[in-house]
């Protein structure tokens, strides 16, 4: 008992280092029993690996060939790291023949994949701009590479499309993710999703710039711009976003100007207008060799449609401007969202923080199928996000590509 007491006076003696080894203890025991937890799933993960790698193929047949395209810089540069740790292993215990091409610089991604050839699958290994890059790099080439499987392994900062087909977290969750999302890959779990087609606006005389391609969205104005910030206030650790809005609520450095017009058509389910009808191949040594006959499909070039070819207009000035694939009614087609024109300082924050805590502000969406965006003298800092990625104010044609890319993913979360 005399021992009891004396360890407490010694505690409340001396209750700063007291308090500091309390919390040292902590810390150490959550991140031991978080390694405990991942190497269980780890050990987990590889036995289910291990019996596609046991399971035989024909003779005939060659390992699956898939090539890595891994930013070694994501996250900080831990990608690399939890790539080489938590994913090559499961991929190659499955039995695939993995070659992994690492980017060099910004915008490597999209050259690797417009002259990748002999893979059966592409898998990317890093965040939003590592993905970005390569679909628009996939979506550019005049072959059918886009027929074969695309794998996202989650691995950047920030992470639309894998955190939407492979829900995670921070740590442990973390793991999981990276997983679910190499087992995906192993298991042949495949979806089509529809992406975005940006092209721009060039003016007369001027040579037409290449298109580029998106996933999940495209956004401008004071919200995005906050969002984008919020780095800058680590300090405040997991508060740093809502410090973002705080400190940044007030700048004019903030763009709470976004006006221009749209030129939008109307959703479509396919018509002679919007399908463009594919050249009949024709075969060598037809005379000799004769054709197989199959069933005559539905050809949409033959339908219709007097509305589609109509362009609505409209002007908008806004504080935030949005535009996302959307499914509606069955009929692939593009969301723009037109936010609300003024904030006071104490509304921006406030509506800021209800977004962080996952309460969107109920704003009317214009369903469209091909949209013109032209901007009005926008200030010359003045950035659009698209994919997370970051591209100057201009002119620009945007269309909903239906089912043009396809993805590995989780069989319940085929969407």
């Amino acid at each position: 008992m005399e021992r009891i007491i004396k360890i407490g006076k010694t505690l409340r003696t001396n209750w700063k280092k007291s308090i500091f080894g309390a919390v040292v203890v902590y810390y150490g025991a959550a991140t031991l029993k978080e390694k405990y937890e991942i190497n269980l799933l780890m050990r987990a993960a590889c036995k289910e690996a291990v019996k596609y790698g046991d399971a035989l193929i024909p003779m005939e047949r060659n390992p699956t060939l898939v090539t890595v395209i891994l930013n070694p810089v994501a996250n900080k540069r831990r990608a690399k790291r939890d790539y080489e740790k938590y994913c090559e292993p499961l991929l190659l215990l499955a039995g695939l023949q993995v070659e992994v091409i690492q980017t060099k610089s910004e915008g490597n991604a999209k050259e690797i994949v417009e002259s990748l050839r002999g893979t059966e699958a592409i898998i990317i290994a890093g965040g939003d701009g590592t993905l970005s890059e390569s679909i628009t790099g996939l979506l550019r080439r005049n072959d059918e590479a886009n027929r074969f499987p695309l794998g996202i392994l989650p691995l950047g900062s920030t992470n639309s499309l894998g955190n939407a087909l492979f829900p995670g977290g921070d740590g442990v969750d973390k793991v999981k993710q990276l997983i679910q999302a190499c087992m995906a890959i192993i298991e042949g779990n495949t979806e089509w999703k529809d992406a975005i087609k940006i092209e721009p606006l060039s003016n007369e005389g001027e040579a037409p710039s290449r298109p580029i391609y998106a996933m999940t969205s495209i956004e401008w104005g004071a919200f995005r711009d906050i969002h984008s910030r919020k780095d800058k206030y680590w300090i405040y650790g997991p508060l740093r976003e809502y410090a973002s809005y705080v400190f940044n609520g007030y700048k004019d450095s903030i763009t709470w100007d976004c006006s221009g017009s749209l030129k939008y058509s109307p959703l479509c389910a396919g018509c002679s207008n919007c399908v463009t009808k594919r050249p009949e191949i024709k075969r060598k040594w037809t005379f000799f060799i004769p054709e197989t006959k199959t069933l005559p499909e539905s050809d949409k070039t033959q339908v219709l449609n007097p509305e589609c070819s109509i362009l609505n207009e409209l002007c908008f000035k806004t504080s935030e401007f949005k535009i996302n694939p959307q499914n509606i009614n069955g009929l692939p087609g593009l969301g723009i969202h037109i936010g609300k024109n003024k904030y006071t300082y104490t509304e921006f924050v406030s509506e800021g923080w209800r977004r962080l805590k996952g309460k969107n502000e109920s704003v009317d969406t214009i369903k469209a199928r091909t949209i013109e965006l032209l901007p009005h003298d926008p200030k010359p800092d003045t950035v659009i996000e698209i994919d997370q990625e970051d591209f100057e104010v201009k002119p620009v044609k945007i269309t909903i590509l239906p089912k043009i890319v396809k993805f590995y993913c989780k069989p319940e979360i085929k969407v």
